[in-house]
């Protein structure tokens, strides 16, 4: 691989952006006034959003739907988790978010996850933070859940042998 010559290097704004020298191709703002790479752009884009753009874009971005798909979802569900069924108001949204932004507005903060399949990028519903982490580590694999369950009732049934009557 061969390194960009110095003519095909532009630097990014200094006071507007990072100030480093990066390849022609990264820059979202090439003209002669201020040239911005697309990480200081999207930074700066993001900085002037309002919270409910912000939401619209990341909906979008990650999932391929609008907020009014995502509020069909959540009627259809009517506000409840796909998988235990807690009720969105019985969720602390303290744990709920990602980042703060920068700007110090607040973050909108759902408590329903949207959940997709991670190999087509399907929407499948929406999930409570607990059973969004807890699908997320078994890695959406259903032999995996399913031996787990397995685990589970073999345990339980132990447990239950094992307790003495009095």
């Amino acid at each position: 691989m061969t390194s960009p010559s110095p003519t095909d290097l532009v630097r990014c704004s200094p006071t507007k952006g990072c100030g480093e020298l990066k390849p022609r191709s990264l820059m979202a703002q090439p003209g002669p006034r201020a040239p911005l790479c697309w990480a200081c752009y999207q930074r700066m884009r993001r900085a002037h959003q309002g919270p409910a753009v912000a939401r619209r874009a990341n909906l979008w971005a990650k999932y391929r739907i609008t907020p009014e798909q995502y509020d069909v979802l959540r009627e259809d569900q009517q506000c409840r988790c796909a998988i235990c069924g807690i009720h969105e108001t019985e969720i602390d949204v303290s744990r709920v978010g990602g980042r703060p932004r920068k700007d110090g507005t607040q973050l909108v903060k759902v408590p329903l996850a949207v959940d997709h399949d991670h190999a087509t990028g399907a929407v499948r519903g929406l999930l409570c933070p607990t059973c969004n982490v807890g699908l997320g580590s078994f890695g959406d694999d259903p032999a995996r859940l399913l031996r787990a369950v397995a685990y589970l009732e073999r345990c339980s049934q132990q447990r239950d042998s094992d307790a003495t009557p009095l």
